[in-house]
C-alpha cells in the first residue's frame, strides 16, 4: 500500500501529477493524507516499520509539495502552522518534515538555513520521478540529513515541546498557580539545567489560555543597564507590540515614563491591557534576574540597589490593583530577590510574594525518556544500564548528560540506513577522556554562578574536593541551610556528601583553585584593569585635547565593559561584535585586520574617535540605555567632541564657537558616562 484509499478518493484522485510522487515514497512510507495549504500542498505520510524502527518515527511526517519554481519561507511557515493546527498537533511528528520542491537544489539548501527547529529533508520532485533513483534512496536521504544534526548536542533553550523533558509537571503547576489563582513564582537552578526552557514552554502553553506573556532577558546590557523607570517603558513598549503581533488588538500608550510618572502610566497601561475582550492576563518573564537585583548585580547594574524596590513596588502595586491578572515569574541562579527580606534595612517588595521552585536533578525515568526519544532519531539504541550510568555520573544534568551522549555518538561514526547502533556502558567509558574536555567548558559555567554569588559554597566544595568529606558534612551540619542549597542544584548528595556529578570532582581537584583565582576579580565592582584598554598619559596635552581624549577612552572602556558582560569576556566573540560595527575609511586598510590576532583591549586603541561611532550605533540597544536611547543626541555629540582632532592635526588656533560647542558635548557625555563605575578615575 502507497496511498490509503481515503486520501487516494479525497485528494489524489484528481490530482494525478502528485499521485505519480506520491507513489514513489513507497519506499519508506504509507501516505494518509492530502490537501491544499497556503498555496502549497500538505500530505500526511505513515513510516512504515522499518523506517519507523531506525529512525525513531512513531507519529505521521508531514510532506509539503511546492509546485513552484521557487521555494520560499512561505514552506516553512506552512509547516510550523500545520504542525499547531487543532486537527493535526497531536497526530504529526514535530522534529521531522519533507519538502518536495520543483526548485533548484540550491535555492531550498539556503532556505533550511533559515530554521534550526525542525529537520527538513528536501527532495527535488524530479528524484523521485527518476526510476532509477535505487531502492534506499528514502532511507539515505533521512539517514544523510538526521545525521548532520547533532541532537543530543543542541545548547540553546528549547523553544518547542519536542525536545522538552523532565518538567512538564513543574510547567503545569505554575500554569495552575497563574490562571487560576493569579499567583507569582520563581525559577531557580544551576547554569543549563533548563530554566529558560521553562519560561518558553511557559509562554507557549499560556498563549492558549489567553494571556500577554512577555519574556525579557535581564542580562541584556540594555535592559540591566536601563533605570528603573526606563525598564517600565521597554517593558510597556512590547506588551503594546506583542498585543498586536500575536493577539491582533492595537493599544496605544500615551503615558509619561520618567522618574516621577512611570509607575502611574505602567499602572494605567496594565488596566488598559487585562480590560480588552479576550485578555485573561498578563505574565512577565524575567529571565537572569541577578542583573537586577540589589547586592549581586554587575558592575554596569549597580544602580539597581536602588532601583530594584521603586520598580517592584510599581509591579506589585500594579498587580494588586488589577487582582492577579498581573503575574510574574522570577528565574535566575540565585534566589535572593524573592528570599531575601530586606536590602539595606529596605524591605523587600516581592519576598514571599513568588514561591521559589528549585529545578532538581532530571530523575532515571526522565533521563531514560529523553536519551531514549533523542537517540531514536539519531539512529541510536541505547541499553538499559546507560542510563543509571548517565543519572548516576552526571547527577541528573540534563545538558551534561545530553553533550556525554552526543560524544558518544560521535566516535560511532555514519549510522547505517537499515538499523540503530547499539549503545552500551562500555562506549562511555571508552569515551570517557573526550567526554571530559567537552564538559570542562560547561563546569565552568556551572561553577562561574557559584565563584560570584555563592563564594562560601565554593570553598566547601574544594574542601569536599580534597577528601574532607567529614569536615564539610560537620559544617553542614550546623549550617543546614547550605545543605539545602548544595542538593537542591543537584551538586552533593546530603546524605553522604559526596559529589553527584562525578566530573565536577575531578574538575575541583584539578583546577578549582585556579580557575576562583580568574574569575573572582570579576565579581561585581571589581573589574580588573586588563579588560580594559590603556589610558594614555593625559598631562601632556591640553585642556581641550585633555578633555577629548578623556571621552574617547571613557568610550572604549564603556563599550568593552558592556560587551564583555554580555559575551562573558570572550575576546574573540568582542572583538566579532566590534568588527561588525566598523565602517571602512576611505584609502585606508581593512580596520577589521587590527582585531586579528589580538585582544580587543589593545587593538580598540588603534581606532580613532569617529571609528567608535558606527560601533556604538549597531550595539546602540545594549549600549543606548546610558544615553537616554537618544541616537540623534549621541551622533551630534560625537562629531562635535571630534573637532579637539582636527584643531590637532592641523594646529589652528580653536574659535569660540566651537570651543563652547566642544565643551557642551563634554559635560554631555561626561555626565552620562558618570553614571557608570570605574569609567572615569
Amino acid at each position: 500500500m502507497t496511498i490509503r484509499s481515503d486520501a487516494r478518493d479525497r485528494f489524489f484522485s484528481s490530482h494525478p501529477d502528485q499521485t505519480l510522487l506520491a507513489e514513489a515514497l513507497d519506499e519508506a512510507f504509507d501516505v494518509t493524507f492530502g490537501n491544499q495549504h497556503g498555496g502549497q500542498f500538505v500530505w500526511l505520510l505513515d513510516p512504515k516499520p522499518n523506517v519507523g524502527e531506525r529512525f525513531g518515527l512513531q507519529k505521521e511526517i508531514i510532506a509539503f509539495y511546492s509546485p513552484h519554481n521557487k521555494t520560499d519561507s512561505r514552506t516553512l511557515t506552512n509547516i510550523e502552522n500545520f504542525s499547531a493546527a487543532p486537527d493535526f498537533r497531536h497526530r504529526v511528528d514535530k522534529v521531522i518534515a519533507i519538502i518536495i520542491h520543483e526548485g533548484k537544489a540550491e535555492e531550498t539548501a539556503e532556505l533550511l538555513k533559515q530554521t534550526n527547529d525542525w529537520i527538513v529533508i528536501t527532495i527535488q520532485a524530479d528524484e523521485l520521478r527518476n526510476k532509477q533513483r535505487g531502492p534506499f534512496f528514502l532511507r539515505s536521504r533521512l539517514a544523510e540529513r538526521i545525521g548532520a544534526f547533532d541532537l543530543f548536542g543542541m545548547s540553546s533553550p528549547i523553544k518547542h515541546d519536542k525536545y522538552f523533558y523532565g518538567r512538564d509537571s513543574l510547567v503545569q503547576e505554575v500554569m495552575q498557580r497563574i490562571t487560576s489563582r493569579g499567583e507569582n513564582s520563581g525559577i531557580f537552578g544551576l547554569r543549563k539545567t533548563g530554566k529558560t526552557s521553562v519560561l518558553f514552554a511557559l509562554q507557549r502553553r499560556l498563549f492558549d489560555k489567553g494571556v500577554v506573556v512577555e519574556y525579557m532577558d535581564c542580562q541584556s546590557p540594555g535592559l540591566y543597564g536601563s533605570r528603573w523607570w526606563q525598564l517600565l517603558r521597554e517593558i510597556s513598549n512590547r506588551l503594546c507590540s506583542t498585543l498586536e503581533l500575536k493577539h491582533t488588538k492595537k493599544i496605544k500608550d500615551t503615558g509619561l515614563y520618567d522618574r516621577e510618572n512611570a509607575a502611574n502610566s505602567f499602572n494605567h497601561l496594565m488596566k488598559r491591557i487585562v480590560g480588552l475582550e479576550g485578555i485573561n492576563q498578563v505574565c512577565l518573564l524575567f529571565d537572569e534576574v541577578e542583573f537586577i537585583t540589589p547586592g549581586i548585580s554587575n558592575t554596569l547594574g549597580q544602580h539597581w540597589d536602588g532601583d530594584f524596590v521603586p520598580f517592584w513596588q510599581t509591579v506589585r502595586a500594579t498587580s494588586q490593583e488589577v487582582t492577579g491578572k498581573l503575574c510574574f515569574i522570577t528565574a535566575g541562579v540565585n534566589p535572593s530577590s524573592v528570599e531575601q527580606s530586606h536590602f539595606e534595612q529596605i524591605q523587600n517588595p516581592i519576598f514571599q510574594l513568588a514561591v521559589p521552585y528549585y529545578l532538581e536533578p532530571l530523575t532515571r525515568t526522565s533521563v531514560r525518556d529523553m536519551v531514549r526519544s533523542i537517540g531514536k532519531y539519531s539512529g541510536f539504541s541505547f541499553d538499559e544500564s546507560c542510563y543509571d550510568f548517565l543519572k548516576n555520573t552526571y547527577g541528573g544534568h540534563p545538558y551534561l548528560i545530553r553533550l556525554a551522549c552526543s560524544e558518544v555518538v560521535r566516535s560511532k561514526g555514519d549510522v547505517p540506513v537499515d538499523k540503530r547502533i547499539y549503545v552500551t556502558t562500555e562506549d562511555f567509558e571508552c569515551c570517557k577522556s573526550g567526554v571530559r574536555n567537552r564538559l570542562a567548558q560547561p563546569i565552568k559555567d556551572i561553577l562561574l554562578s557559584l565563584v560570584w554569588w555563592y563564594p562560601e559554597e565554593y570553598e566547601l566544595l574544594l574542601i569536599l574536593a580534597d577528601g574532607d568529606t567529614e569536615f564539610v558534612l560537620s559544617y553542614l551540619k550546623e549550617s543546614p541551610e547550605k545543605v539545602v542549597q548544595f542538593v537542591r542544584y543537584g551538586l552533593v548528595h546530603g546524605d553522604s556528601g559526596s559529589f553527584a556529578i562525578k566530573d565536577l570532582h575531578v574538575f575541583l581537584n584539578e583546577y578549582g583553585v585556579s580557575y576562583k583565582k580568574i574569575i573572582s576579580p570579576f565579581r561585581r565592582g571589581d573589574l580588573p584593569l586588563s579588560v580594559l584598554p590603556e589610558e594614555p598619559n593625559l598631562e601632556d596635552l591640553s585642556l581641550l585635547f585633555e578633555r577629548r581624549t578623556e571621552i574617547e577612552v571613557a568610550l572604549r572602556k564603556y563599550l568593552l565593559m558592556v560587551l564583555g558582560f554580555k559575551f562573558g569576556f570572550d575576546d574573540k566573540l568582542i572583538s566579532d561584535r566590534i568588527m561588525k560595527g566598523l565602517r571602512q575609511r576611505a584609502g585606508a586598510q581593512d580596520l577589521s585586520q587590527l582585531f586579528v590576532g589580538r585582544r580587543p583591549q589593545d587593538a580598540i586603541n588603534e581606532l580613532f574617535l569617529s571609528d567608535l561611532k558606527p560601533i556604538f550605533k549597531s550595539n546602540w540597544d545594549d549600549l543606548g540605555p546610558t544615553f537616554d536611547n537618544k541616537l540623534d543626541r549621541f551622533e551630534m555629540n560625537m562629531d562635535t567632541i571630534n573637532i579637539a582632532r582636527r584643531y590637532e592635526a592641523h594646529a589652528k588656533p580653536v574659535s569660540i564657537i566651537d570651543r563652547d560647542d566642544f565643551l557642551n558635548s563634554y559635560s554631555w557625555f561626561k555626565t552620562r558616562l558618570s553614571k557608570v563605575p570605574q569609567i572615569f578615575g
